[in-house]
């Protein structure tokens, strides 16, 4: 009976064990303590325990794909952080740290707090970087190579600046021929009473290899419509050169980029390698060489439905040379009905638009790699009892290819020419200038009506026909060295842009001896972006952007220039305390009698839209820092404003916004919501207590990808 009762006994307090160590805790927080050189959110990213969302998280996710699950602690986990932690500091120079840890366990609310105790000790510097293995390369390659990886001997040992000196190496060798060079891990050796550390990065360059020749393979619907010598061409590698993995991935790109190819891709023969020459194989998959694209349009265009319908041909290897020639027709009517019964473009019913377009593109210019576009459009607009209009225009643009270790990435030159023509109706123009003495100096409709009918009557003749010319030459030019570029935390990035307006045309009116009365100007913009390395993760970022631009004008009336090449400030990428284009000069210029566009003279007269200035100055610091998951948030400060030109321009009349915004990040691209308020307002300097929150102070907006 004795030996029963003690059996029971027994199996109860197994059974109470096992129940015990079935007992799930939130893992709720987790500490670190003595890590004076690291934060603990980055801390927390290195190891595998993760802090357990909050209650109400949790329950969210019970029932929609918001919030997060229980996390639950696991005592296993422990050594692997603590190794996970020993790594992160040795990669950083800290080889002498010291870390434990302990938990405690809440048995009524069932959760658990871990804590890290770290001893950081003393870091070490770099002493030496030595490069081994290369001596029999050339010269000059060993002095580049041994210059570009010399540290500074103040700076803190780190594992990433010693990756980032080998993978330079042996991307540098293997686009100048080393093929298949390789590297050895690096040594480290630590001098524990200098505090130094001394690194050798050795490297087996192998031979020095040439392209012996170049394959085709050719495979898809359209195999036969695309020879070999076109792959060959558009790769751009020539025979006899050094392999290059850098022209490699160029090429493949440029094969990607003519549209012809679902699938592209270069690569070495190795096995076909005989001696120090190697062959390279271009396989390539090949689509159909035309392709027909109806589609139907539904839109609000000019506050009016439109239906209409849309039909794009495309032509692939147009007359070979991976040529694309690309035809567009679109038309669309504001009064369907009447146009189903009575269905032609002429006739004085049909109101609406019709719009055709060519654009001929090809890869290269003079067999050099400058992918070239020519496009030409015709648009014939008709608006009921407003106006008919004509629009003829080209643009023909270069995208330059820029050589590896040039300071730019980019270089885009372009010219657009535009010509419009039309014709307003009498009560159309005699609406707009009666809203525009409305808007202007608020005069009572009926007066205001009377006033504008004997001007459009007695001044213009009932009649008022605006016909203008524009042209642009502009110069695109760009240099990104961020280290991401979608979400950059690191780096720097500028871009110019040059464009001179309507100088051709005028050069054009001097050859016929015709008149020309629009404005010669010149526009530049200068626009740049820094992103310092305050923050140890690459998920957060701190960025300054600054960006200054001018009209010069120099050669007829400033003030004549069109509306939609001048400089403005205000929007989401912007000052984001104010709405988009609000930030414009206080004194108007505009001149009715220089034959503006219609876009010009609607949005000034019928809208009261504020002219754009002359010379723009504005930037923004902005903190940008994930919160969980794919979720962050940015706080911000932004500045600026534009004015008539750069004398005009006046400290106490630059706009100071502040604001803060949430970020979502997508695989594809950053979706954001900025909330800006007007700190500064230079045409309203009251305080910020007497003015309406909603109205006058906060201004929100809606983006997608970065405001810079």
């Amino acid at each position: 009976m004795k030996s029963r009762n003690v059996f029971v006994i027994l199996l109860l307090f197994a059974y109470g064990l096992s129940a015990q160590s079935n007992i799930k805790y939130d893992l709720t927080q987790i500490d670190f303590e003595g890590n004076n050189n690291f934060s603990s959110s980055d801390l927390r990213e290195v190891i595998f325990s993760k802090e357990s969302p909050n209650r109400l998280s949790q329950l969210l996710n019970k029932f929609s794909s918001l919030g997060g699950k229980a996390v639950y602690f696991d005592s296993l986990l422990v050594t692997s952080d603590i190794n996970a932690l020993k790594n992160f500091y040795h990669s950083k120079g800290f080889f002498r740290v010291k870390i434990s840890s302990n938990y405690e366990l809440d048995t009524t609310y069932y959760e658990a707090q871990l804590t890290y105790k770290i001893i950081e000790s003393q870091p070490v510097y770099f002493n030496s970087l030595t490069l081994k293995g290369l001596e029999w390369i050339a010269p000059e390659f060993q002095e580049l190579l041994t210059d570009y990886c010399k540290v500074d001997t103040n700076k803190i040992y780190e594992d990433a600046i010693v990756d980032e000196k080998k993978n330079y190496t042996l991307s540098f060798l293997r686009d100048h021929g080393f093929m298949l060079v390789n590297a050895d891990r690096p040594t480290v050796i630590v001098d524990t009473m200098k505090n130094k550390v001394a690194v050798e990065l050795k490297f087996i360059p192998g031979n020095r290899y040439k392209i012996s020749d170049l394959y085709a393979q050719r495979t898809g619907k359209g195999a036969d419509l695309v020879d070999d010598a076109l792959l060959k061409d558009i790769v751009g590698i020539k025979v006899g050169s050094w392999y290059s993995n850098y022209d490699i991935q160029r090429g493949t790109v440029r094969l990607f980029r003519t549209n012809l190819f679902t699938s592209a891709n270069v690569s070495s023969v190795i096995s076909d390698t005989i001696g120090n020459n190697v062959p390279l194989n271009i396989s390539a998959d090949i689509g159909l060489m035309h392709e027909l694209s109806p589609e139907i349009i539904i839109n609000n265009e000019d506050n009016t439905f439109n239906l209409g319908m849309a039909l794009n041909f495309i032509k692939k290897n147009f007359l070979g040379d991976a040529r694309k020639v690309t035809i567009g027709t679109s038309a669309a009517a504001q009064n369907i009905s009447e146009f189903l019964q009575h269905p032609s473009f002429a006739d004085s019913a049909f109101y609406g638009y019709f719009d055709a377009r060519i654009s001929i593109e090809q890869p290269f210019l003079f067999g050099a790699p400058i992918t070239t576009k020519l496009e030409t459009y015709f648009t014939a607009q008709k608006r009921k009892n407003e106006y008919n209009a004509t629009i003829i225009g080209g643009r023909l643009s270069f995208d330059f290819e820029l050589p590896q270790f040039l300071y730019f990435n980019s270089f885009n030159v372009y010219l657009n020419v535009e010509r419009s023509e039309y014709d307003y109706k009498r009560p159309y123009v005699i609406n707009l200038f009666s809203q525009y003495f409305q808007i202007r100096y608020g005069a009572p409709k009926d007066f205001a009506d009377s006033v504008a009918s004997y001007y459009v009557d007695q001044d213009l003749s009932g009649k008022y026909i605006s016909q203008s010319t524009n042209a642009a030459v502009g110069i695109n030019l760009g240099a990104n060295k961020t280290n991401d570029t979608f979400f950059p935390s690191n780096g720097y990035a500028l871009s110019f842009l040059f464009e001179d307006g309507n100088s051709i045309p005028y050069l054009i009116s001097k050859i016929f001896k015709s008149d020309f009365v629009r404005p010669l100007f010149f526009k530049s913009v200068v626009t740049s972006s820094f992103y310092l390395p305050v923050y140890d993760s690459k998920l957060d970022a701190l960025g300054i952007k600054f960006r200054i631009g001018q009209i010069f004008t120099y050669r007829g009336e400033q003030s004549a220039i069109p509306l939609n090449q001048r400089l403005y400030a205000g929007g989401s990428n912007s000052v984001r305390g104010w709405g988009t284009r609000q930030l414009v000069p206080n004194k108007v210029e505009f001149d009715l009698g220089a034959n503006p566009t219609q876009d010009d003279l609607e949005s000034f007269l019928g809208k009261g839209a504020a002219t754009g200035g002359f010379f723009l100055m504005e930037g923004s610091v902005e903190t940008r820092n994930r919160l969980i998951g794919r979720f962050g948030t940015a706080i911000f400060i932004d500045y600026g404003n534009t004015w008539n030109g750069y004398k005009e321009f006046r400290f106490d009349e630059i706009a100071v916004a502040a604001g803060f915004g949430l970020r979502y990040y997508s695989d594809f691209i950053p979706l954001r919501i900025d909330f800006g308020l007007k700190i500064y307002d230079p045409n309203d300097r009251r305080p910020m207590v007497k003015k309406e929150f909603w109205k006058e102070i906060l201004q929100f907006h809606i983006g997608i990808g970065e405001a810079f």
